[in-house]
């Protein structure tokens, strides 16, 4: 991953995505904060990443957030959305056809359990991203096989999230929690040894 910070996403981005992520909060795939504010909670997910990624992974896309604003942040990045709703999956892959962005962001149709069992995804992803995907717990399970070794996992975390526990994250691979106190909080680990392949 690069060291530069990651820019503003452009105005014809921003009016793209607002248009997007409206569709979604009218089907009920996200929260009815202001458009303006889902994006700006993404935004945190660029902020806390040490790093520009090559390559990442969105857990439980959803509506698309924050993958598609990430997407938009990191023009060159490439991503992987996983999602396990087929009606989420096909309006995720219809958006991505209709902005141009096919060739560098790929929907997969899966639970985010099977993806990190795939060979072609595991230990490849400079970047695990979730948002309200689940439990601490199966949230950490299911990024570390997807992470390659200094990869980072940046999930948002709630307002009274205590850190991770250090032994759970250890037994998977991952280096210790940062939590991050700003408003919104995030979740940081970094993959610091190989996760073990499931028995």
């Amino acid at each position: 991953m690069g060291r530069d910070r990651p820019r503003l996403i452009s105005a014809e981005d921003r009016l793209r995505l607002v248009e997007v992520f409206g569709q979604a909060q009218k089907r009920g795939w996200i929260g009815r904060q202001t458009i303006d504010l889902h994006i700006d909670h993404s935004l945190g997910f660029a902020a806390a990443v040490a790093g520009i990624p090559t390559i990442a992974v969105d857990l439980g896309s959803g509506g698309g957030l924050p993958a598609l604003v990430l997407a938009a942040v990191w023009p060159r990045s490439q991503w992987t959305l996983v999602e396990s709703s087929l009606r989420r999956a096909a309006f995720l892959e219809q958006h991505c056809a209709s902005s141009g962005w096919s060739d560098r962001i790929v929907v997969r149709h899966v639970t985010a359990q099977n993806l990190g069992k795939q060979e072609q995804h595991r230990g490849k992803a400079d970047l695990v991203t979730a948002r309200s995907f689940g439990s601490s717990s199966l949230v950490i399970e299911v990024a570390a096989p997807l992470l390659r070794l200094g990869g980072q996992l940046v999930v948002s975390a709630a307002p009274d999230s205590a850190p991770w526990p250090a032994e759970s994250l250890a037994a998977l691979g991952l280096g210790p929690d940062r939590l991050i106190r700003t408003t919104p909080r995030f979740h940081c680990a970094t993959q610091l040894a190989p996760c073990p392949l499931p028995a």
